[in-house]
């Protein structure tokens, strides 16, 4: 696997695991790298090749999954309150889209965050995978897209790139999500 398609195996694995433990997410960046010098390999446990197949095929799904115009503020409107509820669903890595979908599903609490968002736990996930992938690779050059790489939907990227703020907002977020918690 080439490094431009294990960056986007690693942003998928992170963009899915937003939801999951902080852990999980600072697991998935370290996919790019050969598991020998990941650190600590009982930590992060390799990939199967069926996980690497469905991950990518979970990739390319949500890259061409189809954003609202409106989708950042509202992710990031969503993610907040999920963070002001203190909710922190189970995750593992990993994890399918449709197995995050059904345990977003599952999560107490969750749905009127979401519904309230104008967000089911699918349109959730998706919305969330799909700004996470098409985020990272929107700036790829064309020709360093290549050996399979998927391209993000020309609308997609038009809509992140809508508004800098928006994006920078819920960046941000995500970022004080994955924080260790003050004391």
């Amino acid at each position: 696997m080439n490094g431009m398609k294990k960056a986007a195996l690693a942003a998928v694995l992170m963009a899915g695991s937003v939801m999951a433990q902080p852990a999980l997410a600072q697991t998935a960046a370290p996919a790019q790298a050969p598991a020998q010098t990941q650190g600590a390999p009982a930590a992060r446990p390799n990939l199967t090749p069926e996980q690497i197949t469905t991950l990518q095929r979970d990739m390319t799904t949500a890259l061409h999954y189809k954003l609202a115009s409106n989708v950042v503020p509202r992710l990031t409107s969503t993610l907040k309150s999920i963070q002001a509820a203190k909710i922190q669903p189970p995750g593992r890595f990993g994890m399918s889209l449709e197995e995050q979908i059904a345990m977003v599903g599952k999560v107490p609490g969750l749905e009127p965050i979401l519904k309230t968002n104008g967000f089911t736990a699918r349109e959730f996930v998706m919305s969330l995978t799909c700004v996470g992938l098409t985020g990272s690779l929107m700036n790829v050059p064309p020709g360093q897209a290549t050996n399979g790489v998927p391209t993000p939907e020309a609308a997609n990227v038009a809509i992140l790139k809508s508004n800098p703020q928006e994006m920078q907002e819920l960046i941000t977020v995500l970022r004080a999500e994955h924080q260790p918690a003050a004391q």
